[in-house]
């Protein structure tokens, strides 16, 4: 069984050097220490933000490291999981590439992190980041086009993941096969897009695949379509 793992050109210098998940950037570079930093400045500085009040959900989740549940269009209560312990691939592909398309810097903590440097900015002109957890130097991506990619991995072992939930990667492995021969197509979108899976050990180059993910409308915009090229020159 092969998983999928949405990102940007950001990191793929740090995954062809230590394989996926050898380097996590939330703990080698400080990134979630600095955003939790700018979660507990923006909720001094930002409560009157239109803004920032419409996704403070999920910045008091990710600050907090749980689920954040919703209710879906068919009515089914789900739960997105905004903790950052590792790294983690999604059964489904497109799942993937909506995630590396949404998160337009492919991290969810960037994305969050320069989200609210920028609101923070706009309102505290000579506001500045600490230098001992600005690790990443996150100013720097601001500006720039970066190219969503998702990272195949190929034939991932039992004993190489667990569930979200900390379900061992066999007995979830066992019961989604059992489950898959039974669902029809769109049973496999709706159920399987939540499914993701963490990394326990690095996977080294040697068993990854990279794509570049040409899109047209990010997922939030509706009619998301996309396209995968895979890129060998690496």
């Amino acid at each position: 069984m092969n998983l999928y793992h949405g990102t940007s050109e950001i990191f793929l210098e740090s995954i062809i050097e230590h394989g996926l998940g050898g380097i996590n950037p939330n703990f080698h570079f400080r990134n979630l220490d600095l955003f939790k930093f700018l979660a507990e400045k923006s909720d001094t500085e930002l409560m009157n933000n239109s803004e920032y009040k419409n996704f403070r959900p999920e910045v008091l989740a990710i600050k907090e490291q749980r689920d954040l549940f919703f209710t879906d269009s068919y009515g089914i209560m789900r739960s997105l999981n905004y903790r950052h312990d590792g790294i983690y691939a999604a059964y489904s592909r497109e799942k993937a590439a909506i995630y590396c398309c949404d998160n337009k810097y492919g991290s969810e903590i960037l994305e969050y992190c320069i989200k609210l440097y920028l609101l923070l900015k706009a309102k505290i002109p000579n506001f500045k980041l600490p230098e001992e957890l600005n690790l990443f130097k996150i100013e720097k991506f601001i500006n720039v086009e970066h190219k969503p990619i998702i990272v195949e991995i190929l034939n991932i072992e039992e004993d190489e993941v667990e569930t979200e939930s900390g379900k061992k990667g066999k007995d979830a492995l066992l019961a989604l096969k059992n489950a898959f021969e039974h669902m029809n197509q769109k049973q496999k979108f709706e159920d399987l897009q939540y499914l993701n899976f963490k990394l326990l050990k690095p996977i080294p180059k040697n068993r990854l695949k990279f794509y570049e993910v040409e899109f047209s409308n990010r997922p939030i915009e509706g009619k998301f379509e996309f396209t995968l090229a895979e890129k060998t020159c690496w």
